[in-house]
């Protein structure tokens, strides 16, 4: 019974934290637009963000031993590095409405993936919730509200960036128990960065990271919208299923929605306040399917 209990809490504990980290993302990408108006790059920023994050899970990992490394690390390291890539490639070419609508398809790999990989069909409950979430995510983007400029390279990209966001957290599922959350996130972002800084390398030195006014906004990006989030996305995913996780993730331009409509005065159409809703009940959806789950494995 304790140990129900116990687990449940731990379910509820696990999504939790996945929301707070949506919501850190969140205030982010406000941070991360004020500072594209600063004249800081994407590039830039996605170099400075990481390499912030891995010195402060280097700080947090580090106890004087060697570090134990696998061919998984090179692949959570290359997903996180080019999901970042991928995804600016796509706004940049196409709206960010249908970037997002495709790059938020991740939960949906993530369960057919799952589901492959476990040679079984997926929970017909956790099907409805990836659709509905799906839903959700493309009435919050605003799809259909205006004409929308394809392009195949940036769909191309858009795919692309689902793909390497799914491939991320499949990564960190099949890491986390060997190497804590945050020893899954300081190897990808060890690799993350050396990637980013080769790049930035290559375009000499980011004199707009250095900016006294942008300082800030940096540190927050690095630490707060990225470092602090990721942690509890990965620590979330170990509580919970990685499906659930990577839906709950959804809850981010839920959010992002609201704080731009606090913020920025960026007002709610009606299908955006319906998606944000469809969004909210798949996510609570999951939470009571584990609950009965749980109730039924009691009795």
């Amino acid at each position: 019974m304790s140990n129900s209990l116990t687990a449940h809490r731990s379910g509820g504990l696990g999504l939790a934290a996945i929301a707070l980290a949506a919501f850190l993302w969140s205030v982010a990408a406000i941070v991360a637009s004020n500072l594209f108006r600063s004249g800081v790059t994407p590039v830039q920023l996605a170099t400075a963000r990481a390499t912030i994050a891995v010195i402060g899970l280097a700080v947090l990992t580090w106890r004087g031993q060697k570090l134990k490394w696998d061919t998984r690390s090179i692949g959570l390291g290359i997903s996180l590095a080019m999901v970042t890539f991928t995804y600016y490639v796509a706004i940049d070419r196409l709206s960010v409405a249908i970037a997002l609508v495709i790059q938020y398809t991740a939960p949906a790999i993530v369960v057919l993936t799952s589901a492959l990989r476990k040679q079984k069909l997926p929970d017909l409950t956790m099907l409805i919730a990836a659709g509905i979430a799906l839903l959700g995510v493309a009435l919050v983007s605003g799809v259909g509200a205006g004409e929308l400029k394809l392009d195949t390279l940036g769909l191309i990209a858009a795919v692309l960036s689902a793909i390497f966001f799914a491939g991320y957290t499949l990564f960190s599922e099949a890491m986390v128990h060997d190497y804590g959350a945050i020893g899954v996130m300081f190897r990808g972002f060890l690799i993350s960065s050396l990637f980013w800084l080769g790049v930035q390398f290559s375009q000499g030195i980011p004199e707009a990271v250095f900016q006294p006014s942008n300082l800030p906004g940096i540190l927050f990006t690095g630490i707060g919208g990225t470092l602090i989030p990721f942690c509890l996305l990965c620590w979330g995913i170990q509580q919970v299923s990685v499906e659930r996780g990577t839906i709950a993730a959804t809850l981010e331009p839920v959010i992002a929605a609201i704080l731009a409509w606090l913020l920025l005065g960026q007002t709610l159409t009606v299908l955006q306040i319906l998606g944000s809703g469809l969004i909210l009940a798949a996510v609570t959806s999951l939470q009571i399917q584990q609950s009965h789950q749980q109730s039924f494995d009691r009795s």
